[in-house]
């Protein structure tokens, strides 16, 4: 008797026997040529010529509200893909792990979207322990959580779990951070993650709001974690996502549009608290208040570059140490480090619109030494100044 499998790959394939006596009694495991399905069968089964079954029961359905009952049929995720992943998330990959096997189970994606908008969706079980860490690139994160356990660091400071089963996070990365993930064997995630550069959220703001004020984005600090609400609507849509890389429709037009979609949709439902002042910030008394709104007007300013500490404190009628501190508490970091990244946006974008050359790049971001410049270029960007200017350079040509 001869028992053929259907793989969801399209293959059909027998399992690697010739007769009952070469299965155990026990079941046993067998791998499509495509790596992605296991399947199991027993001597009981083959037998009978009853069909196999995939490993964990390949019915779990994502809707569950249990976490552990909620990955998706299984699919063996292994150390190729997971840099092959990572390397639209960031860079230096690193992963340690206990064994060489698989070290997760269930879906894992990466959509790298129009705008530099990359969305990860996960629906995993860990099969054995796992810690991995990746260089992250400045930008927003929007995390949805939608079940499992989920334990990340940005930098020195861990996500915070939120009060439910699913909760959402705005993390604000200002310079190159380092990102961990740890996890247990035997432990789930379903989650979504987009990444949103700040330049493409500046200018959507800029475009929608017609420049208005309001749509302005409030700089937040570096490592700045904001709560945001999904809702329903958004949750059965990420649902539905994740659900769509196992049923056989994971490529293709449609595929894509529905995860752009989901991408805006998400940045749409988390932009009222990325917008919100935090007036729980400023001072009580009036008149620092006065003097704090003062500051934020000279520094937001498209001038406010090229103030020194001084002139700004003067302006602002503060004493050095009161700005220094009201500073600080507003925006999370010190008047020198706000300054210096302002004017490196400045260069930026007079490398990437105006063709600026890396001296005059220099020059505007208070540099006098171009080779510094490149060196505080590439860690705030992860490129150096140089190789930045020749890809857009070759990308108006190819728009020409």
């Amino acid at each position: 008797m001869c028992v053929v499998i259907d793989c969801c790959c399209s293959r059909s394939f027998l399992p690697q026997v010739t007769g009952r006596t070469a299965w155990p009694a026990s079941f046993k495991p067998i791998l499509c040529e495509c790596e992605s399905f296991a399947f199991t069968l027993c001597a009981a089964h083959y037998s009978r010529g009853l069909p196999p079954k995939p490993l964990r029961n390949a019915q779990m359905s994502l809707h569950s509200t249990t976490a552990a009952e909620s990955v998706h049929p299984e699919r063996f995720i292994g150390a190729v893909e997971l840099n092959r992943h990572a390397a639209h998330l960031g860079r230096d990959y690193q992963t340690r792990v206990a064994d060489d096997s698989p070290p997760l189970e269930g879906r894992f994606g990466v959509d790298a979207l129009p705008g530099g908008l990359v969305l990860r969706h996960a629906s995993v079980r860990n099969r054995q322990d796992m810690c991995s860490r990746l260089q992250l690139c400045p930008g927003l994160k929007l995390i949805f959580v939608l079940g499992g356990e989920v334990d990340v660091r940005f930098g020195d400071r861990a996500l915070p779990t939120g009060p439910g089963e699913s909760y959402a996070y705005a993390v604000h990365l200002h310079e190159t951070t380092t990102f961990e993930r740890h996890a247990r064997h035997g432990q789930s995630e379903h989650s979504l993650t987009l990444t949103v550069p700040h330049e493409w959220l500046r200018q959507r703001l800029v475009t929608l709001g017609d420049g208005r004020s309001g749509t302005r984005l409030p700089i937040r600090a570096h490592l700045c974690m904001q709560p945001w609400q999904p809702s329903a609507a958004l949750r059965s849509s990420a649902l539905a996502l994740i659900a769509s890389d196992s049923d056989g429709a994971g490529a293709g037009p449609a595929r894509r549009l529905r995860s752009e979609a989901l991408a805006l949709a998400m940045v749409a439902e988390a932009l009222p608290a990325l917008l919100d002042t935090p007036a729980t910030q400023e001072p009580p008394q009036p008149i620092d208040a006065r003097r704090l709104r003062r500051m934020r007007d000279l520094v937001e300013h498209p001038d406010g570059a090229a103030l020194t500490v001084d002139a700004l404190a003067r302006e602002a009628g503060m004493s050095r140490s009161s700005l220094q501190r009201h500073f600080h508490t507003c925006y999370g970091m010190s008047v020198q480090k706000f300054l210096r990244e302002r004017r490196l946006q400045i260069a930026d974008r007079a490398l990437r619109e105006d063709g600026a050359s890396v001296v005059r790049a220099a020059e505007l971001a208070g540099y006098s030494s171009a080779a510094n410049f490149a060196t505080a270029y590439r860690r705030v960007y992860g490129v150096r100044p140089s190789e930045h200017r020749r890809r857009v350079a070759q990308a108006q040509q190819l728009r020409d």
